[in-house]
């Protein structure tokens, strides 16, 4: 009887495998073969479920982000101060993984071939309708927080939520660029401290 193959978790396993040798290898530089290697797979079967590297690139960062968004939305199900909501959101994006830090320099290698004129299909509308879920969610909260007297009324929520989405591509960044000295745990933590007790003053 023929072996029955999850096809989605298949997927998944090649992903999986093949962000670790892009992000060591240059996804420029990789070959379809490379990460056939790696995932111990031939070739052709790799090209049966993916058809090029920009289609893995892609459903690795579908999935990472679906999954995040699975892990934060069954943590706002215990939380009600919109505030508190904020907060679990600013740790969840800020919550560093293994893959997260492959993707951080996959993406980097395909910004900077952005900006030479080179071609990368559609990754800069994928970062940013990524970037605009981020914003939007983000500018959810803050409206919430803002009409139960969280924030000032005159406040500008689409910038706000602008402004922290992308900062969490920013702490990333530093991150990345001194893992050893960059406590990004710390961070993350004194930046929410001190977003809940602006709030606070705000709302006495």
């Amino acid at each position: 009887m023929p072996k029955i193959v999850n096809r989605e978790k298949k997927r998944s396993e090649i992903a999986q495998k093949a962000i670790e040798v892009l992000a060591k290898r240059g996804f420029k530089a990789t070959t379809i073969q490379e990460i056939a290697n790696a995932a111990g797979l031939g070739k052709g079967t790799i090209y049966y479920y993916f058809k090029t590297k920009e289609e893995i690139l892609w459903a690795v960062s579908e999935q990472m982000f679906r999954e995040a968004e699975r892990s934060l939305g069954a943590a706002l199900l215990r939380i009600n101060e919109p505030m508190d909501k904020l907060a679990a959101l600013i740790e969840e994006s800020l919550h560093i993984t293994e893959d997260l830090e492959h993707l951080f320099i996959i993406y980097s290698e395909l910004w900077l071939m952005t900006v030479r004129g080179e071609y990368t299909g559609d990754f800069t509308n994928m970062l940013k309708r990524m970037q605009n879920d981020m914003k939007n969610l983000v500018a959810g909260m803050i409206n919430e927080g803002k009409n139960q007297g969280f924030w000032q009324n005159d406040i500008d929520i689409d910038a706000l939520a602008s402004y922290l989405a992308s900062s969490f591509d920013g702490v990333f960044a530093h991150y990345m660029i001194d893992k050893e000295n960059f406590e990004i745990k710390r961070v993350t933590k004194e930046f929410i401290k001190f977003l809940l007790k602006q709030s606070a003053s705000k709302n006495d």
